[in-house]
């Protein structure tokens, strides 16, 4: 199992993720997904390290991403519909990195992608919190990145 410490670190991820995007700077949405795209990457890897679910060349590979998120929804973790949307959010934010996508994105792009990495959380690392924990925990990002303000 993986140390509280990675979870916590993806659930401050995850919180930083939706701070920026009710921020409505320039990049705000943009660099949520990015994040969003970062906690379900290391979710999906670190369960696979765990499960030994791929050999240790896939792990690194590019192909990781969809070979896990398919082991996954194998184990029934993941429905096909949320495996289908994380791929299509990887995507997206894959586009943003290449520069071949500047589009402004959506809030609810954000939203739907926090969802499913708390999904992950949930079901991969049996990490809860009810909507009131996570506006304190969202809350409580926002005054600790405002001291550096």
């Amino acid at each position: 199992m993986p140390t509280n410490s990675l979870i916590m670190e993806m659930v401050e991820q995850i919180c930083i993720s939706l701070v920026l995007k009710q921020s409505k700077l320039d990049l705000d949405n943009r660099l949520a997904l990015i994040i969003l795209d970062n906690v379900v990457e290391v979710a999906l890897k670190s369960y696979a390290n765990i499960h030994g679910l791929l050999k240790k060349r896939v792990v690194t590979s590019k192909e990781a991403f969809s070979s896990v998120l398919g082991k996954i929804k194998d184990q029934n973790k993941i429905v096909n519909s949320e495996k289908k949307d994380i791929q299509k959010y990887h995507k997206i934010c894959n586009e943003l990195y290449r520069g071949s996508k500047l589009t402004k994105l959506k809030d609810s792009t954000i939203d739907q992608y926090a969802v499913l990495a708390k999904i992950l959380l949930a079901r991969l690392y049996d990490f809860r919190a009810s909507k009131f924990e996570w506006e304190k925990m969202i809350n409580d990002t926002r005054k600790n990145l405002a001291k550096f303000g």
